[in-house]
């Protein structure tokens, strides 16, 4: 009875006041949006970059802004303005079934950058880093048409070995287009590339990918102090949107302390930790609370997941950014971003997962729109139940249209799935 009581009397972290690095996230997106605009207004150049791959260090050393399509189409469905885009790029002339993102990223410029979350400029440039995705051509050759914009290359071959290191020669591919891309963004912009400037910002960069690892890390602990799924959604905007500031340093350090805080007081994202839970995919951006409340309602944390990976670098040991050499750091990091991973190392990161951070199952949520994050998502559901005796969750929705969110259904595999958990824990 008595631990009824306390349990009952436990506050979350956000009752508890411990949830401010979210309140900051927020202010730090707005603020990102106003540099891009204040950028554009000083004859700076605005350029569309992938979240993935992305040389944004570079960027920064010829004045030029990056906005992320994926970024804005995400922040728009979270706040419902998905379905007309979504309509607007149907009625151009995409079917149904293409991403999500590409259909509202091309119909946020068909809508002159009108959207629900405000104004979204035109690009002076489409920086293509082919990374993972084959529809990232012609998407981004949408662009070039529309826009009647410049359209930079830089082509990226996944990681072959499984081992997780990437080759000699494909970071001296990748670094030599970096080299014949530095006096075309130099004639693009009038402004004469500085290595040392390029140097201070990976230093700044490979600071904040450390404090950044940190940070997910902290799953590791018993609880956990973090749901390393959902509330990393919020806490990796920092590390795509501003890298190489000293901005992107600070709100780490934020969240490390408030992290450290939650864990020191016993105080998490949910009242207790009775499941920890490994995430594989995309989430689902406009029922995103309620989508999380179907586990929240369990007890359940996610402890690790692969999603915050996306953006590059922080589960390859191996490897970090090296300031005394900025192109090939540069180039190493561009070709490990997650989805230009082999099926292979991706499975066995959630392997590792499950035993480094000791969870009780896998929740692996495809997105029908993605084919690129979804495939293979059945054989690794297979391999961790049979192989490797791990409960596994395989459920799908979609990551920005909200027509594929069936949530009654969803809510029936979601509790089927924690029952059979508490028969095998015996709680």
């Amino acid at each position: 009875m008595a631990s009824q009581e306390a349990a009952e009397q436990r506050l979350t972290a956000e009752e508890a006041g411990l949830d401010n690095a979210k309140r900051l996230q927020g202010e730090l997106v707005k603020s990102y949006y106003k540099w891009v605009v204040e950028t554009k207004k000083r004859g700076g150049k605005v350029a569309y970059c992938f979240v993935m791959a992305n040389p944004a260090e570079l960027l920064r050393v010829f004045n030029i802004a990056p906005i992320y399509p994926e970024i804005t189409s995400l922040q728009i469905s979270y706040r419902g303005g998905a379905p007309p885009l979504i309509s607007l790029s149907e009625e151009f002339g995409y079917s149904t079934d293409c991403c999500g993102y590409v259909k509202m990223g091309v119909a946020t410029v068909l809508n002159k950058g009108q959207t629900s979350i405000g104004y979204i400029p035109p690009p002076d440039m489409a920086m293509l880093t082919y990374s993972g995705c084959q529809i990232y051509i012609h998407w981004w050759e949408q662009y070039q048409y529309l826009n009647k914009t410049p359209l930079f290359t830089v082509d990226i071959p996944y990681v072959r070995n499984y081992d997780g290191h990437v080759a000699r020669h494909d970071i001296k591919y990748v670094a030599a287009q970096l080299e014949e891309l530095i006096p075309k963004l130099e004639q693009f912009t009038g402004v004469r590339y500085d290595e040392e400037k390029l140097k201070e910002y990976i230093t700044l960069s490979k600071e904040a990918w450390e404090l950044w690892k940190r940070c997910l890390h902290m799953g590791r602990l018993k609880p956990s102090p973090l749901d390393a799924y959902f509330e990393a959604i919020y806490y990796m905007s920092a590390i795509t949107l501003i890298r190489g500031t000293e901005e992107c340093i600070n709100f780490y350090k934020t969240l490390l302390q408030e992290l450290r805080r939650r864990y020191e007081e016993n105080i998490g994202p949910t009242p207790e930790e009775k499941f920890r839970l490994v995430f594989e995919g995309v989430p689902n951006y406009p029922f995103f609370k309620r989508f999380w409340n179907l586990f929240k309602s369990w007890n359940a944390r996610c402890v690790a997941s692969t999603y915050p990976k996306v953006a590059g670098i922080v589960d390859v040991d191996a490897f970090e950014l090296n300031p005394d050499k900025p192109i090939e750091s540069i180039a190493e990091y561009m070709i490990h971003a997650y989805c230009n991973w082999n099926m292979l190392m991706r499975t066995d990161l959630i392997r590792r997962y499950v035993k480094e951070y000791e969870a009780d199952g896998v929740v692996i949520h495809s997105i029908k729109s993605c084919r690129s994050f979804s495939m293979g998502h059945g054989d690794i559901r297979e391999y961790l139940i049979k192989d490797l005796d791990v409960p596994a969750l395989h459920i799908e929705s979609d990551h920005v249209d909200p027509r594929y969110y069936a949530e009654a259904q969803l809510k029936n595999r979601v509790d089927a799935f924690f029952e059979a958990l508490s028969i095998r824990k015996g709680v």
